[in-house]
């Protein structure tokens, strides 16, 4: 039962990376690109300018279990991402194409495909630390199979007055 689950999970996360449209990737189909019609939903209205780290994680967290994608996309740092994805391209000598809503889509996929390997409504924030313009939140959980615990540590930035949630939230079990 327990690898079917996981298996389960597999499959769908599979099916989430596929499914982010990045040129060439999994099959993609040719088309309208992204950017055309498309917008990224606004930052999540339970936060606020004064809402801590701590509580932007732990919305983060909240709409990884419920799988709420557009408050997922709103917590993005998108501005901290196409920088990241720029200073990639530069340091190969290229000149990358993706747009802010690929940013998006890559970095919601990457925070799914981490987090699946979180029982969903066990994960709690534990501490925070704030240097200036960036936090790193911890926070603990519980793998699903082994039922042992597991940290997660998400990678706050400021963007635009608010905290906002970098990509690639750091797992390991404890």
């Amino acid at each position: 039962m327990v690898r079917a689950s996981i298996s389960a999970k597999i499959g769908a996360l599979a099916a989430i990376v596929c499914s982010v449209p990045l040129g060439g990737g999994c099959g993609g189909r040719g088309g309208k690109s992204q950017a055309e019609g498309e917008r990224i939903p606004p930052y999540p209205s339970s936060l606020a300018a004064q809402s801590s780290p701590s509580q932007v994680a732990q919305v983060l967290i909240q709409a990884l279990d419920d799988g709420n994608e557009a408050v997922l996309q709103g917590l993005v740092a998108v501005k901290h991402e196409m920088e990241a994805i720029d200073a990639i391209y530069k340091k190969h000598g290229k000149e990358h194409k993706a747009t802010p809503s690929a940013a998006v889509a890559m970095t919601v996929s990457g925070w799914k495909m981490s987090y699946a390997w979180y029982q969903p409504g066990a994960t709690h924030v534990r501490s925070e630390r704030i240097s200036g313009e960036t936090a790193m939140v911890e926070a603990e959980g519980l793998n699903p199979t082994t039922r042992r615990p597991r940290e997660l540590a998400v990678t706050m930035v400021r963007e635009d007055g608010v905290w906002k949630a970098a990509a690639g939230l750091r797992a390991r079990d404890l």
